[in-house]
């Protein structure tokens, strides 16, 4: 018996036909098949061509054209910054509130929020010329306090990394999974009671794609070809409710870090920054708190070990105890050789066995009340800031209040 198509069967079957039609019709419109080109900085002799689809971070990242990124693409940081001229479509509301009204009519765009879809012109910062990607070897990766690694990396062989204090670089995460218990490497003895207190070794961390973060470095220029980092691990925040860690996984990159060793691999990108010391003559204060010592570190030994300064300056740092100083000795001898440094610690929640004399209270106290306040002209002093993001919203404000103008205080708020 020869089947019979009923007229509700073959309007059904062309409706599919026509809904399959439309959805591949709109695919290529949405998303075009066809390479494009994205002619930067008016080369329009020498266009990259690549394929649709990603974002344009990403997709200059591919070409090795190296935009800054703290937050690794995800729209917070608001660093990859340039300027769309055609092709970028309409400005995003992920891009709204890091964009002001001058940027938006000189085309800037997030360039992490911008998919390439066209042809596109753009313009991105000269510097971003200079940035380079290497695959570096671990050196070191030690805790130099209960939280925070000085994680050591070393250039390929004929490799130069031409940088000033102050840079940062990026470091690539590959798709992995972290094992806190079985992962983390090297975790001294001494530090291993406040894991087991805050049951950290019970954390995992599942990257299922490539992500990369930002972190300043914490060596100077002359230092050699290495990349020395200070690196705190991003635990999620404590939920007082469960008296547990709440249930979201620790930071991404940190965990990554924190399981290399020796000898591993490790994809780097840089340098990038902004950070840097002015050339001016004026009295520096450098005021910082956990992993912001990286960059101040960067900056102060190239002023005294390099540049030799003349120039008045002063390191204040903000922990909770003793056993989260580090570098210490370092600034000491600084110190000792040149008579226009003073480094000063102040502790917030000093242990019984540190039997603590020194300054107690957080840092931004302690700066005003022991320094800043009898100062006779604060507005005048250059000033220098990286920590945590409660204690630079602190520093700022005290600063504020003191009546330092903005042009005289440069902060470094990320990798902290």
């Amino acid at each position: 018996m020869v089947p019979v198509l009923t007229s509700s069967v073959v309007v059904f079957i062309l409706v599919i036909y026509l809904l399959v039609f439309l959805i591949l019709t709109a695919k290529d419109r949405l998303l075009p098949q066809k390479d494009v080109a994205i002619v930067i900085n008016g080369n329009a002799d020498a266009p990259v061509v690549v394929k649709p689809g990603s974002s344009l971070l990403s997709t200059l990242a591919s070409n090795n054209v190296f935009l800054a990124s703290a937050c690794g693409g995800g729209g917070t940081c608001a660093m990859c910054k340039c300027q769309v001229y055609s092709g970028g479509g309409d400005v995003l509301p992920t891009e709204t509130n890091h964009l002001n009204r001058r940027e938006v009519q000189e085309s800037v765009r997030l360039a992490c929020q911008v998919k390439v879809k066209e042809d596109m012109e753009i313009k991105v910062p000269d510097e971003v010329f200079g940035v380079k990607k290497w695959e570096c070897a671990v050196v070191s990766n030690d805790n130099v306090s209960t939280y925070i690694k000085e994680f050591v990396v070393s250039l390929p062989p004929g490799e130069s990394l031409k940088f000033r204090s102050g840079d940062y670089i990026q470091v690539d995460v590959p798709e992995t999974t972290i094992m806190f218990d079985r992962d983390l490497y090297n975790i001294p003895e001494k530090f291993k009671d406040d894991y087991d207190k805050f049951r950290i070794w019970d954390l995992k961390t599942v990257v299922e794609e490539p992500v990369f973060r930002a972190y300043s470095m914490a060596n100077h220029p002359a230092e050699g070809n290495i990349m020395k980092l200070n690196i705190r691990i991003a635990t999620p925040p404590w939920d007082r409710g469960k008296n547990a860690f709440a249930d979201v996984p620790p930071g991404y990159c940190s965990s990554y870090i924190f399981s290399r060793k020796p000898g591993d691999k490790v994809t780097i990108s840089g340098p990038y920054g902004e950070f840097h010391i002015k050339n001016t003559e004026k009295e520096m204060v450098y005021i910082g708190g956990g992993a912001g010592m990286a960059p101040l570190r960067s900056h102060i030994f190239h002023l005294f070990h390099t540049l030799k300064t003349g120039r008045k300056v002063s390191y204040w740092y903000g922990a909770r105890s003793l056993r989260e100083i580090f570098y210490e000795e370092e600034f000491r001898a600084i110190e000792q050789e040149f008579p226009n440094f003073r480094f000063e610690i102040a502790l917030s929640e000093p242990l019984p066995e540190d039997n603590w004399t020194g300054y107690t209270g957080f840092i931004h106290s302690v700066v005003l009340n022991e320094y800043l306040s009898k100062h006779p002209e604060p507005e005048e002093v250059e000033y220098y800031l990286c920590g945590p993001p409660l204690m630079l919203s602190a520093v700022q404000n005290m600063l504020d209040n003191l009546g330092v103008p903005s042009e005289n205080v440069a902060f470094d708020d990320f990798g902290s």
